[in-house]
């Protein structure tokens, strides 16, 4: 009897496998830059499975013999690349940090089966993060064209921090297939420039500002012409955060850029000195420059769909403040 039991199980899950059941509701959770803390991982897989999916994490994800990753760099590439290739529909990072950029060679190394995998995996999953993720989110779109999802991270969220109505937005995206998300405080930094008919339409892409301009000169540099670049960082001084606004210049970055927006500076020093370094960016560029709190590093960090279409609608021009809708990524339309 016992055979015949273990000889169904295994025919269902196979057919489960085969026609997407199983994989539909799998979350590959990954941690492709720093470590985190071992005794959140419990809370993590509980959380994955109060969502009502399916945890798919590596038992040896973390590793105590690698002074600044959360394991060596083969390790954290391989994962990653099973994350890519297989047939999971997310790709959740538990969190930041540093080390992203480390995977990268892995990545351009791939064998051309592996590539068109990931490649035929575009809008089929969703790469989820922020900070140290950046390095991912540019390197899929301007090798693939993947649309990926700058939101918050698992340990952030079984940590409680970052607010619940952040936490909602994102579920609200992956989970109830919400076709866009809104942000109504958009404020122009003016510098002369107008929209035209009031409205502004593009894709928008970007990230962390210190990992945007760490793309520059390589395989997965930053591509924003004729789109909307979105930039937020933490801890960096106003006059570091002018030298790279100045770098990313001349390095031609902004170059027919349709706009670049600034989310959250936070831990920065002065904050009056961080606008004033907007402020004297956005007289030095011809295309419009606008403000928006609550993305980014901070408490607040509403998830920010990337490589997706945007309009942007004036509310009450007069008073520079603007309204913007981003398309959900393909996947959950």
């Amino acid at each position: 009897m016992y055979p015949v039991i273990t000889y169904l199980l295994h025919c269902i899950l196979i057919l489960c496998v085969n026609t997407g059941i199983y994989a539909a509701n799998q979350v590959d959770i990954i941690a492709p830059s720093s470590k985190g803390k071992e005794s959140d991982l419990t809370n993590i897989r509980e959380y994955i499975e109060v969502l009502d999916l399916s945890p798919n994490i590596s038992e040896k994800i973390y590793s105590s013999n690698n002074p600044f990753y959360s394991n060596s760099d083969e390790f954290r590439a391989n994962d990653l690349i099973n994350a890519l290739t297989d047939d999971s529909k997310i790709i959740w990072c538990i969190r930041g940090g540093k080390g992203a950029s480390r995977l990268i060679p892995y990545l351009e190394k791939l064998s051309d089966n592996k590539k068109e995998k990931i490649a035929q995996n575009k809008n089929k999953k969703i790469l989820i993060g922020y900070s140290d993720i950046t390095v991912l989110h540019i390197y899929l779109q301007v090798k693939y064209d993947w649309q990926t999802l700058h939101g918050a991270m698992l340990e952030m969220i079984v940590n409680n921090s970052i607010s619940e109505s952040s936490v909602e937005k994102l579920k609200g995206l992956i989970l109830n297939g919400r076709s866009s998300i809104r942000f109504d405080n958009l404020k122009m930094v003016n510098n002369g420039t107008k929209l035209k008919n009031s409205r502004l339409e593009s894709k928008i892409i970007g990230g962390n500002m210190t990992l945007v301009e760490n793309s520059i000169g390589t395989a997965w540099q930053i591509n924003a012409k004729g789109k909307i670049l979105f930039l937020e960082d933490t801890r960096v001084c106003p006059y570091a955060m002018e030298r790279s606004l100045d770098h990313l210049k001349q390095a031609h970055v902004f170059d027919e850029a349709q706009a670049v927006i600034f989310g959250n500076f936070i831990n920065s020093g002065d904050s009056n000195l961080v606008e004033v370094v907007k402020e004297r960016f956005a007289k030095s560029v011809n295309f419009p420059v606008f403000t928006v709190q609550g993305i980014g590093h901070g408490h607040t960090n509403d998830p920010l769909p990337l490589n997706t279409h945007t309009v942007i609608r004036a509310q009450n021009e007069k008073e520079g403040l603007f309204f913007m809708d981003v398309q959900n990524v393909s996947l959950m339309n």
